[in-house]
């Protein structure tokens, strides 16, 4: 089983359903879920790479601000994205060059 490409799925799937869940409306979805996902999956990738690379010190978990805010709903979401998004990149990466 290779656990960097099963990742890179969950992690790509998980940017799919927030991208879906955004669509709907800012004020209709809580982030708490994407958040939380999010740093398990960060959680695992530090455990799959481990001491490997500097560059995965540079992620870090993200806090839910649980408001019900829409716009610091967005906010939090973006976050998650843009983390996710470049999480992605590191995986993809890293696995090009092994």
């Amino acid at each position: 089983m290779d656990e960097k490409k099963i990742l890179l799925r969950m992690l790509r799937a998980l940017t799919t359903e927030i991208q879906n869940i955004q669509q709907k409306g800012a004020g209709y979805y809580d982030a708490t879920p994407f958040v939380e996902k999010y740093n398990k999956l960060l959680d695992k990738a530090k455990k799959i790479f481990g001491q490997k690379s500097v560059l995965l010190e540079t992620f870090s978990e993200i806090e839910d601000s649980k408001s019900v805010d829409p716009a610091d709903k967005m906010k939090t979401t973006q976050k998650v994205i843009i983390e996710v998004s470049q999480l992605i990149a590191f995986i993809e990466a890293s696995m090009e060059q092994e």
